[in-house]
């Protein structure tokens, strides 16, 4: 894969992270919005490798493109869509420390009885996802 394709994909991954929280109908004009506002272009296609990696760096500087798999790989860990799920939720909440924000551990601690959402298993995340998505839905913050 060409290092082009790699930034490409990257900047798409960011952006799914960073807009995944809005209605799907708006999802394509919010990030083609963000993407006018930084480049001048509405498509990556016409951007240059340099602006790509730009557009790479910002995603990781705001969290949209960090490691969503913390506490290893072993069979009973959360998959990566859920880890990403997680973090969009945590950032709707505005919740600055993400994954890693004593809110979502102590969300954690009542939901699942673990001490950090590191420590989650497949079946324990989505029990914490199903709270915060009905806790978001009943307004409460």
């Amino acid at each position: 894969m060409t290092a082009r394709k790699t930034l490409y994909g990257l900047v798409h991954k960011g952006a799914e992270v960073k807009f995944g929280c809005l209605p799907t109908d708006e999802r394509d004009a919010a990030y083609r919005d963000w993407l006018a506002m930084r480049t001048g272009q509405r498509s990556c296609k016409g951007l240059t490798e340099l602006q790509l990696a730009a557009l790479v760096r910002e995603l990781k500087r705001d969290g949209s493109l960090a490691d969503y798999r913390p506490g290893g790989k072993a069979p009973d860990r959360p998959t990566d869509a859920q880890w990403r799920k997680l973090a969009a939720l945590c950032k709707e909440l505005n919740w600055q420390g993400g994954l890693d924000d004593p809110a979502l551990d102590r969300f954690c601690q009542r939901t699942a009885h673990v001490s950090k959402a590191r420590f989650l298993t497949k079946g324990l995340i989505s029990q914490v996802i199903t709270g915060l998505e009905k806790w978001i839905a009943g307004g409460a913050q």
